[in-house]
């Protein structure tokens, strides 16, 4: 294997640890889910996650409330 090849391998490697890493992070969060991971539910490594129905009420909510904040400083 030459020195090129096996730099570009190991960095692949890492990247992809990496955002495992990050995506173990975020699936911690009562509003995601880790779709394809490793541990427990995906908690150390998970590649791939989404917002549950929790993460998308929280958004909802965090939304409204931006909304009537903006509504009282507009009344002021």
């Amino acid at each position: 294997m030459t020195k090129p090849l096996l730099w570009i391998l190991v960095s692949l490697i890492f990247v992809i640890l990496i955002w495992g890493f990050i995506g173990g992070s975020k699936a911690k969060d009562i509003g995601i889910t880790c779709d394809f991971g490793i541990g427990d539910d995906g908690k150390v490594l998970c590649w791939k996650w989404h917002k549950n129905a929790v993460g998308e009420l929280q958004e909802g909510l965090s939304s409204l409330g931006k909304s009537i904040d903006d509504s009282i400083q507009k009344l002021n």
